[in-house]
């Protein structure tokens, strides 16, 4: 037995390989050089629906580069994070130094090293009510679609205006939801403001990972001086109730699992979080992982949808717990465990 047979038995043996050396050599050059670079932007941090101020919020590491504009997509640019700052197709920044929101549009998980894709500058904050009255506020990219047309048509009597426009939102269980009749306001103007409503949502073309994003057609539509509100920005304005939801009372939320170790360098564990309504699972709801410890940075994690893949290789916390935390989005409805971590031998 050579020396390379030797080395290869001995990573096989604490149950490493090659390959996944090179990745953890890479990952960790990156780290170490990341800051290094001119394209790094300070002061980004992750959207979140309904947050005010982003100063209780961590900053995010990444690179933002080659920036470019098109009639087509607009103002767009290209992101690069580490791995474990992963932003995904749906997902939106907000940039503090210029107070500009981005939409992920493209993402890519490059070898388990880190991740690189494409972000779309929004240029409008869509504004609308939900069931219960509240005012939700999404940045998104909105397009002129007009063809062929002025964005007039005309008959005997009077003249109506007939312009398209195509929005880019987040997939998310608000804008999944949203379907004609809903109408909105796009326009600057707030004393005689043009108003849209939905012709189409296209939540299926644009299913991209965990996430995603949905296309909304709009058609211009009348305003309506009785209840639209030009000064909130708010088409059919109703007064918001304090009422709770019937339909969320009873979800909970559970996690499946084989094993509550996880051994240093061992195979990788498996939880599935899932989400019940009176025993019958609720598939259209959105979830998130957390993981709570002081050595989440040791941990070897992969996310598919409602699946989360965790191994460590570090003997160093061997006899350490961490909790980790299946919620849907705002955090409301959430199921944990607490997960030892254990010898190989």
């Amino acid at each position: 037995m050579d020396c390379y047979d030797k080395f290869r038995r001995k990573m096989q043996i604490n149950g490493g390989s090659l390959r996944n050396e090179k990745i953890n050599n890479s990952k960790l050059l990156l780290e170490k050089t990341f800051d290094d670079d001119p394209s790094v932007t300070n002061g980004v941090y992750m959207w979140v629906l309904g947050l005010q101020s982003y100063e209780t919020q961590d900053v995010i590491k990444i690179r933002l580069y080659h920036k470019r504009y098109s009639a087509a997509v607009g103002v767009t640019v290209k992101f690069h994070t580490l791995i474990d700052t992963p932003i995904i197709v749906g997902d939106i920044i907000y940039c503090s130094l210029t107070n500009e929101y981005y939409i992920c549009t493209e993402s890519f998980n490059i070898d388990n090293i880190h991740w690189e894709g494409k972000l779309t500058l929004c240029n409008w904050i869509l504004k609308w009510q939900n069931k219960k009255g509240d005012i939700l506020e999404y940045p998104c990219y909105d397009t002129n679609a007009t063809q062929y047309n002025s964005g007039e048509k005309f008959n005997q009597q009077i003249t109506i205006g007939s312009s398209q426009h195509m929005i880019t939102l987040p997939c998310d269980e608000n804008t999944v939801q949203l379907n004609t009749p809903q109408r909105f306001i796009l326009d600057k103007n707030t004393t005689n403001p043009t108003t849209f409503i939905i012709t189409q949502n296209d939540n299926t073309s644009y299913n991209f990972g965990t996430k995603g994003l949905v296309k909304i057609t709009l058609y211009e539509h009348p305003f309506n001086i009785e209840t639209d509100r030009a000064d909130i920005g708010i088409c059919d304005y109703r007064e918001p109730t304090t009422a709770p939801e019937a339909a969320t009372d009873n979800i909970i939320a559970k996690i499946f699992y084989d094993s509550l170790i996880i051994k240093s360098g061992g195979n990788s564990q498996t939880y599935t979080g899932k989400f019940y309504n009176d025993e019958i699972e609720i598939t259209t709801m959105f979830s998130k992982w957390d993981i709570v410890c002081d050595f989440k940075n040791e941990l070897e994690v992969e996310q598919f949808g409602n699946e989360i893949i965790i191994s460590i290789d570090n003997d160093d916390y061997v006899d350490e717990e961490f909790k980790l935390i299946f919620s849907n989005e705002d955090g409301t409805i959430q199921a944990s465990i607490v997960v030892g971590i254990d010898s190989l031998f």
